[in-house]
């Protein structure tokens, strides 16, 4: 099979996503088991801002480096170059900001170590995003997918030594990002390194249009990341820090559904920014969301009338509630796998603003819906208002892609008779390969 085919690169980042997704889950409930509601809380709500201040200091630089080196609009070279100095100015001014907003928000009411090793995580995590962009920029996507098994690992390991082994706590837990991101960084670049000759200077005009580009990509991410987070930090205004857990239990557990079709969206993002035809590009990403929605709604059932037990059983008692969460989060999520697909379309063709109405209009919808909701219902209403939000952007933006793009909602939604027959056709391939094999 061609390594750098699609199908190939979607059969492998699925496969490794796989892997991913079952290290998160045994990740969330040995932390969850470890922690309690309380502690898992602590440590959800802490690194809120860092990483919304990494989306923002990122500056959309990753996807802008993939763009310009997809396109070829700048030697290799030179972007490799502007990306180190873009580095080194956006985390320390970022450490700094972030510092300032911890030391106000929990000054005195958490440990400074958690504090201090969550403020570390930003130049390393910024660090290992515009290396992704590199990767993706050149179509390296099994070499992304190989920093993303590390990263497993890493967390896995980690984890179980300074939680589990030396009984550390949310600290343990904070350490544990730190150094994940540490030696993720480290292996990032042993993949890249040789490939061009670092040098660090400043190549006029080039940092400058990379920030320009990468504005839009930032700040579209960042809207739809603040649609993501906003409901945490609400909900820790309103209730208490356990309820933050268990909510957290829920959404970490709801979200692993878009991780597997979403990750395909970093394919699609490589594929349109190298894409000579819009044409061409629309109708990949159309119908690989054709194939995707019959496998979200059969999982989606399945994984909803599971979700109680499956609390119970792996979280114990104390996050019984994280089970209806996950039932009121369901439908928002899978619509939003739809959204995130999409917007990896237009983002690697360079539009990532199309989708920023939409997702302003999610936001404000989830904001108010929280307002009202979270006091009265805690993590249930959170859960109610997320949900309304996701499928509010989800189903406008497939409305306005498909008015963009000169096709219909149907093609965009539904399987036609070319898709059964692609399907046909790869199943008897695959069996005639089997019963000649045997």
């Amino acid at each position: 099979m061609n390594k750098t085919g699609m199908l190939f690169q979607v059969m492998t980042t699925i496969g490794t996503r796989m892997v991913v997704l079952f290290g998160a889950f045994l990740v969330s409930v040995i932390l969850a088991r470890l922690l309690g509601p309380e502690g898992k809380g602590i440590i959800t709500a802490v690194l809120v801002i860092p990483t919304l201040v990494v989306t923002i200091a990122d500056l959309g630089i990753r996807q802008a480096s993939a763009y310009f080196i997809g396109t070829k609009a700048y030697r290799y070279e030179d972007i490799v170059s502007s990306l180190i100095f873009l580095w080194m100015m956006t985390s320390l001014i970022s450490i700094a900001v972030v510092s300032v907003i911890l030391a106000l928000q929990y000054g005195g009411k958490y440990d400074w170590k958690i504090l201090a090793a969550c403020i570390m995580t930003i130049p390393v995590n910024l660090g290992i995003q515009y290396l992704r962009g590199i990767m993706q920029g050149r179509g390296r996507i099994g070499s992304i997918n190989k920093v993303e098994i590390i990263k497993t690992f890493l967390n896995f390991t980690i984890l179980l030594l300074l939680v589990w082994l030396f009984g550390m706590g949310v600290l343990g837990a904070a350490l544990t990002q730190l150094l994940m991101a540490l030696f993720t960084l480290g292996y990032s670049i042993k993949l890249l390194i040789g490939e061009v000759k670092i040098k660090l200077r400043y190549i006029h005009p080039l940092p400058l249009q990379l920030i320009r580009k990468g504005f839009s990509f930032a700040f579209a991410l960042f809207i739809i990341q603040m649609n993501y987070r906003v409901d945490i930090v609400i909900l820790e205004y309103f209730t208490n820090i356990s309820e933050v857990g268990i909510y957290s239990v829920g959404t970490n557990l709801s979200e692993l559904i878009w991780q597997l079709p979403a990750a395909v969206g970093l394919i699609l993002f490589s594929r349109s920014a190298n894409s000579d035809s819009a044409q061409a590009a629309v109708e990949s990403t159309a119908r690989l969301i054709r194939m995707v929605i019959p496998f979200l709604i059969v999982f989606g059932l399945f994984f909803w009338l599971l979700a109680p037990l499956l609390i119970g059983l792996l979280y114990g008692a104390d996050f019984a509630a994280s089970g209806i969460v996950i039932r009121y989060l369901l439908p928002g999520i899978l619509v939003m796998v739809i959204f995130k697909l999409i917007h990896s379309d237009l983002s690697g063709r360079g539009a990532p603003l199309v989708s920023l109405n939409v997702s302003l209009i999610a936001l404000a919808v989830n904001l108010v819906l929280n307002l009202l909701l979270i006091p009265r219902m805690g993590a249930i209403g959170s859960a109610i208002a997320s949900s309304v939000s996701y499928s509010i952007a989800g189903l406008s933006f497939v409305w306005i892609y498909a008015r963009r793009e000169s096709i219909r909602v149907r093609d965009v939604l539904v399987l036609n008779r070319e898709d059964w027959e692609l399907i046909k056709q790869k199943l008897a391939i695959r069996r005639f390969g089997i019963n000649k094999i045997s």
